[in-house]
């Protein structure tokens, strides 16, 4: 993590551990804080990051984090109705993410399909919590621009 977001070992540890804390805790609004701090330290100047689709730039990154804290991470999970960018697991919780840039609908468009497509049923039967959550990522590269619960 500290070559990938260009950030100290102590500044990380402090980070990561602030991210994994809010998931487990369900605190929505501290693990956006922490994602969207190590998301904006991620050079773009990356040549192989930068030829990638902006999208797949982001889940790649995401998993990353999200794995490198801890949690159990699905990326293209495959269900009934469709394909779920990210399912992100937690002692307590399950996080079921729908990941929309700006310029592709963005949260709204993340809110429809997260909805449409019923994304969270396979996981109601689980005994932790499911929280889908739609996250709109700046087309540009400067990373997680907003998210909501759904």
């Amino acid at each position: 993590m500290p070559a990938l977001t260009l950030r100290s070992n102590g500044d990380i540890q402090s980070i990561q551990s602030s991210l994994f804390l809010s998931l487990q805790l369900g605190n929505l609004p501290e693990a956006m804080k922490c994602l969207k701090a190590l998301i904006a330290d991620v050079p773009y100047s990356n040549k192989k990051l930068a030829s990638m689709d902006m999208e797949e730039r982001y889940r790649l990154i995401m998993s990353t984090i999200f794995n490198a804290i801890g949690c159990r991470v699905e990326v293209e999970k495959m269900i009934a109705t469709g394909r779920i960018d990210m399912v992100v697991e937690t002692t307590n919780f399950v996080y079921v993410l729908e990941l929309k840039l700006s310029n592709n609908g963005g949260i709204d468009a993340a809110t429809e399909q997260i909805r449409a497509k019923q994304y969270a049923e396979p996981f109601n039967a689980d005994k932790r919590k499911v929280v889908a959550l739609a996250i709109e990522l700046d087309d540009k590269g400067k990373g997680l621009a907003d998210w909501k619960e759904v």
